[in-house]
């Protein structure tokens, strides 16, 4: 592995570690038993660690919220795979989502580009949420919707802090997607509920 590549992936578990606040870029360098002036060689300072670190999550993340061509022809267990594949990549980039508006609030670019992820996250969950209710699966008027919504975003966005604070643990997409799915089952239909109830127990 390239010395670089080394460098980010190290940066990468120590910030899910410890968080980001909390590593410094001699921790880095110490870690790997490089010099500082090393990594400053490849990195210019956290920040640009953070840049390449942000930029490869967006790319993990840009086809999953960008579905819209694939809407129509998605069955119900495609959600569970849509969620599961979205957890994962939160978790494994899980320090972005820690203390999230601290960090935003630190770093300008961080801001930029979550809210525009959030923006994206938002958009790609309502479209989701309409085509089950246009395929008479989801039972709701406008207003409950968009309730529904705010729910799933702020889930999606923030579980993984509430397990960490709440049990100091609690990474597995698994847990989250059934969270998620569970906001969803008031709303469905009888027979979707029946059947989004039997996925859940069955990845339990």
């Amino acid at each position: 592995m390239k010395t670089r590549d080394r460098i980010l992936l190290c940066a990468l578990e120590l910030f899910n570690e410890h968080g980001e606040p909390n590593v410094t870029t001699l921790d880095i360098a110490n870690e790997l038993d490089i010099s500082p002036g090393n990594l400053y060689y490849h990195f210019r300072g956290k920040e640009a660690l953070l840049e390449d670190l942000l930029a490869d999550f967006m790319a993990k993340t840009y086809d999953l919220l960008h579905l819209e061509a694939q809407i129509e022809t998605l069955e119900a267990e495609d959600y569970w795979l849509f969620l599961h594949l979205l957890f994962e990549a939160i978790v494994a980039d899980r320090f972005l989502f820690q203390d999230l508006s601290n960090l935003m609030g630190r770093y300008p670019f961080i801001a930029k580009s979550m809210r525009q992820w959030i923006e994206a996250l938002r958009k790609i969950l309502r479209t989701l949420l309409l085509a089950l209710r246009e395929q008479e699966r989801l039972c709701c008027d406008d207003r409950a919707l968009e309730r529904l919504l705010d729910a799933l975003c702020q889930t999606v966005l923030f579980w993984l802090d509430y397990q960490r604070i709440s049990q100091g643990e609690g990474d597995q997409p698994t847990e989250a997607v059934q969270q998620v799915l569970g906001l969803l089952l008031p709303y469905l239909d009888q027979d979707t509920r029946d059947w989004m109830s039997n996925l859940i127990e069955r990845y339990d």
